[in-house]
């Protein structure tokens, strides 16, 4: 009996002893190199970069199998990588330059040819960095773009810090569909240097990544270049709804109504922000809709204000810029009749006193005509008698 426990002891001990050497050589068997030449390449578009490389070596020892690349990027201080997988040698997308650049990748097999384990190879690395010139402080200050009515963009900045009066900016631009970086055609100048640009029709431009680069120059020190990314329809800036309304029914019910703003934006993409004014009272409140139903606070005051301003909403925008305020449309309530009272009882003390006036000078004048018939009556019959 001892000897038979002992028999079943020593089959579980090699069986185990086995299955782990089976697992312990899968995992060891299969090994995959990382990607070749991995490098990331600027081909001047001002912060539009390709990462690229080249397949592991020994990759024919794989030809079931399905290859794919893990690519993970950032800009250099930035906290969160961005991840992609991929099956392709390249990857492009949009960095800020006047950061740099640091990018990995590794090479991931398909389970199925690996015994349903998951295979990775090592981490291969690149960085990127624009060589840079100039002092920081000769960059430009407070860059400003506006998409205006999305129609029209205008960027402008101010000149760097303690540059010399020689320093001008010039700007440079690229979105995805144009062949080459452009220059700005339209400068905005003052004392005869260039602080904005006015930009021609951009078309096909939105929900883009929209590069712009604003160099300089001087011939006393060199000029620190800067870099940015905008997507214009995160920038745009509508005009103010204009043809506001404004009716109370039952003392108490509002409705306020204005109209669209005009341009190509459509209907759909607008937020209107309200302000009403009720006495001394203010508030402000939010809707999609070109109309709103609002109760009111005090049914005793007189006046009601409101004013609308307009934005793009989250349906077509990350973000947007909120348009001038509308000109004030208000409700004057019952102030109308007191304004007429006052203006009436002046008018019919006057007009009393001029119909009474009338009716004396009326009365005075024939009671004078009266006694002047009976004068001639009595002359007329005088000179009967004497004949």
């Amino acid at each position: 009996m001892a000897f038979i426990c002992l028999d079943i002891i020593c089959l579980y001990i090699f069986l185990l002893c086995n299955a782990f050497g089976h697992t312990l050589s899968s995992s060891t068997e299969i090994k995959v190199n990382p990607p070749q030449d991995f490098e990331i390449v600027d081909p001047g578009y001002l912060g539009y970069l390709s990462l690229q490389w080249q397949p592991p070596l020994a990759v024919d020892n794989f030809k079931e199998c399905t290859i794919e690349y893990e690519l993970k990027y950032r800009n250099v201080d930035s906290e969160r990588w961005k991840t992609i997988v991929t099956k392709n040698l390249h990857y492009k997308d949009g960095f800020d330059l006047n950061k740099g650049v640091e990018a990995k990748i590794h090479t991931l097999l398909s389970t199925h040819c690996t015994n349903g384990s998951e295979v990775q190879s090592s981490w291969s690395e690149a960085t990127y960095w624009k060589p840079e010139q100039g002092s920081l402080e000769t960059k430009i200050q407070d860059m400003d773009c506006v998409y205006y009515n999305w129609q029209y963009l205008l960027c402008s900045w101010k000149p760097g810090i303690g540059v010399h009066f020689d320093t001008n900016y010039n700007l440079f631009y690229w979105y995805e569909g144009l062949d080459n970086v452009l220059q700005c055609a339209d400068y905005i100048k003052e004392n005869g240097k260039n602080i904005g640009c006015r930009f021609p029709n951009l078309e096909s431009s939105d929900y883009k990544e929209f590069f712009i680069c604003v160099n300089g120059s001087s011939e006393s020190n060199p000029i620190r270049s800067s870099y940015f990314i905008f997507e214009l329809q995160n920038i745009v800036k509508p005009l103010p709804p204009d043809y506001l309304s404004l009716t109370v029914k039952n003392s108490f019910e509002i409705n306020l109504k204005w109209s669209i703003p005009k341009g190509p934006i459509p209907a759909r993409c607008f937020i209107y922000e309200i302000l009403l004014t009720e006495a001394d009272n203010s508030w402000m409140t939010n809707t999609v809709e070109n109309e709103m139903h609002i109760t009111r606070t005090l049914n005793e005051s007189q006046e009601l204000c409101f004013l609308v301003r307009s934005k793009v909403n989250i349906y077509c925008s990350d973000d947007g810029i909120w348009s001038e305020w509308s000109e004030e449309q208000c409700w004057e309530g019952d102030e109308w009749k007191d304004t007429l009272i006052f203006f009436m009882i002046p008018f019919g003390l006057t007009s009393s006193f001029v119909l009474l006036l009338t009716c004396l000078l009326f009365h005075k004048q024939k009671a004078l005509l009266k006694s002047i018939f009976h004068m001639k009556r009595e002359v007329f019959s005088h000179q009967e008698t004497l004949c």
